[in-house]
């Protein structure tokens, strides 16, 4: 049941996505809140329950924005490489964690898209859209991550160290 919830309540985050958040721009980017949701998502909740989100995230966005259904999965399972990689590199705090993961997938998606539109025949200038693009996305993504990291953080029960006897 819960699964069904969270699909539906992922598809309202879509199309917020995808209809008002565009309008709403700070530095000259909009913000990409799906991206930011499944980070801390993953980070707070759980890589299971992440891992299920992600390619459903993919799918919505490709079915109701103007990339396709494959650029987009594609730009969104970086998120499940990199959350898998912040046990090993020691990352043991959950705040920094979901940061440093926003920080990740956000330039990850980004170049995965980047690729995609250059592999398409769109001749893009890296070095402007890194310092136009990417450095202010990544700013702005950083600025939306802490509210939304709270506000999962606070409904959701914190796991209880192991004991050891």
């Amino acid at each position: 049941m819960r699964w069904i919830v969270y699909a539906i309540g992922l598809l309202a985050l879509t199309l917020l996505q995808t209809s008002a958040v565009p309008a709403f721009q700070l530095l000259g980017v909009g913000t990409n809140l799906i991206l930011i949701v499944l980070c801390c998502w993953v980070v707070v909740r759980g890589q299971d329950e992440g891992f299920g989100l992600v390619p459903l995230a993919g799918i919505w966005m490709g079915l109701l924005s103007f990339q396709g259904l494959a650029t987009s999965v594609a730009a969104f399972l970086p998120v499940i490489m990199l959350a898998t990689l912040r046990r090993p590199l020691g990352v043991q705090s959950e705040f920094g964690g979901a940061l440093a993961l926003v920080v990740a997938a956000t330039v990850a998606h980004f170049v995965v898209i980047a690729l995609v539109l250059e592999i398409g025949g769109s001749a893009i200038d890296w070095f402007a859209v890194t310092t136009d693009v990417l450095l202010p996305t990544v700013l702005v993504n950083l600025v939306v991550a802490v509210p939304v990291y709270l506000l999962i953080r606070l409904p959701t029960p914190r796991a209880k160290p192991a004991v050891s006897v």
